[in-house]
């Protein structure tokens, strides 16, 4: 008796085609031991912020918005900037003009998108460790991080649900890995400039 093996879902096939850039980009910012002393962490918060930035017209997509009617609330820019004002600290100025824009098309968006929200998960893990070793929580230096935290799971549920339902035609499956691809690459940009 053979069995087969079942089908992979669009966002699993969506992780496993940017496992290689996902798994650089975590090693490279842990590389960096990003909560060992202030400077660092500062460091770490720059790189969120130039991308974060860069990706804002998201969250201002018409197309994009009529698929996750929450979508304006998800955003976490002001976080990192109160994060900035908490530590004294001037906010990065842009250098690279965005790269996303709200005429982009919604495959590649919701590709984007789909990095940028997946950063939430990891972010509760790394809330924990800076406020352990910096002392900085919700209320001062890791807002970003560490708040807010209810509803972050299901938030990313629901968003992995919506990429396994929407209807998409093959070119457009693969604008959604490419916008994922791009995102982590668009990353990358960030990591080397702040990291050089």
């Amino acid at each position: 008796m053979t069995t087969v093996a079942p089908a992979l879902s669009r966002a699993q096939n969506l992780k496993l085609a940017t496992a290689d850039v996902h798994d650089n980009v975590d090693k490279t910012i842990m590389a960096q031991d990003p909560f060992a002393n202030t400077q660092n962490y500062l460091d770490f918060l720059r790189l969120q912020f130039y991308f974060l930035r860069d990706v804002s017209a998201l969250y201002e997509h018409s197309e994009l918005l009529a698929l996750i009617p929450d979508l304006t609330s998800r955003r976490r820019l002001s976080l990192l900037e109160q994060d900035f004002a908490d530590l004294s600290t001037h906010l990065p100025a842009a250098y690279l003009p965005p790269f996303v824009t709200i005429n982009t098309n919604v495959a590649t968006a919701l590709g984007w998108l789909y990095v940028v929200e997946g950063s939430k998960v990891g972010a509760a893990m790394l809330g924990k460790q800076v406020q352990a070793k910096l002392n900085f929580n919700a209320e001062h230096g890791a807002r970003y991080l560490t708040g807010p935290g209810a509803g972050r799971g299901s938030a990313w549920r629901e968003l992995v649900q919506l990429i396994d339902s929407v209807e998409f035609n093959e070119q457009q499956e693969q604008a959604l890995i490419e916008g994922a691809r791009q995102a982590f690459t668009r990353f990358q940009a960030f990591q080397a400039h702040v990291y050089r």
